[in-house]
């Protein structure tokens, strides 16, 4: 939840309340996607999405529920309305993106993911993204790069770390698939001796 309009005015008992049942709610439905269990998180989300119908949060949340139960058509439509409420929304395009990828419009979902990064540079789930869309595309360089990127704002995710040692092993770039692959396993935080050129 945004909170956006707590601390504007002066609320009623009624209200403050009120907003902290959206609060808790919002965390629930949250919860429950983590656990896994869509329907019951979807239901918690229309009931708030009924109540604050501009809300992003709740509009992210449905749309990246809808997309785990393979309803495509309506995950796009909530990342659509999510866009439409902040065209600044950096998740919107990626799980847009993940749309477009899941159906095979490969060049569609490359230019989500590179909108949504463009928007937010650190935004690491949007290079992982961007960097498997690139390899789905056959563009091994590029993707390189955006893993790169993924791991100088966070170098301990390691599963990525291997994933770019794999992707460097295949392009035959076996010293730094090495330097990547001793990295993954003892010492995260010396990312920088990778000589990669990071994403532009």
């Amino acid at each position: 939840m945004t909170g956006a309009n707590l601390g504007q005015h002066t609320s009623t008992p009624s209200t403050t309340h009120a907003h902290m049942t959206m609060i808790s709610l919002a965390e629930l439905a949250h919860r429950e996607y983590q656990a896994g269990d869509y329907e019951r998180a979807e239901a918690h989300c229309m009931q708030l999405w009924k109540q604050e119908p501009d809300n992003t949060g709740v509009l992210l949340l449905l749309s990246s529920i809808h997309f785990q139960c393979r309803r495509l058509d309506r995950s796009a439509y909530f990342s659509q309305l999510a866009i439409k409420q902040n065209p600044m929304l950096a998740e919107a395009y990626s799980n847009l993106g993940n749309v477009f990828k899941e159906t095979g419009q490969l060049a569609e979902a490359l230019e989500n993911y590179r909108y949504a990064v463009s928007l937010k540079p650190d935004f690491i789930d949007g290079y992982i993204n961007l960097a498997a869309a690139l390899v789905s595309a056959g563009d091994m360089e590029q993707a390189v790069q955006a893993y790169v990127t993924a791991l100088q704002y966070n170098p301990d995710l390691y599963c990525v770390r291997s994933d770019l040692g794999n992707l460097l092993k295949a392009l035959g770039r076996l010293d730094e698939a090495k330097v990547c692959f001793t990295l993954y396993y003892k010492q995260p935080s010396k990312l920088k001796s990778l000589k990669l050129t990071a994403w532009s």
